[in-house]
């Protein structure tokens, strides 16, 4: 399943692994340092630089991303709660 993630950037909820707010996140000296990192390898995408409202941790080819979306946490869990929903109730045709 894809998901709309903000602006033109849409992921593969198979590569999902974690969706975050970016406040909650960032708070975390952990958290800063797996970003940082992950920003010196180039491995971060922000989308908006204005507006970071959650981040996504997707795994890649056994690879970590970040992506940062200016879309909210609870938003882009709903999104893939009712997709998968969707899915289940449309192929549970008995």
């Amino acid at each position: 399943m894809f998901a709309h993630i903000g602006e033109d950037y849409v992921i593969n909820s198979s590569e999902l692994l974690l969706i975050m707010n970016y406040d909650i996140f960032m708070g975390s000296e952990d958290n800063q340092m797996i970003f940082e990192r992950l920003k010196a390898e180039d491995r971060v995408v922000v989308i908006n630089d204005d507006l970071k409202k959650s981040v996504l941790l997707l795994e890649i080819d056994g690879r970590l991303y970040a992506i940062v979306s200016p879309v909210s946490s609870t938003t882009l869990a709903k999104r893939f709660i009712n997709f998968n929903s969707y899915v289940d109730n449309y192929l549970d045709v008995s």
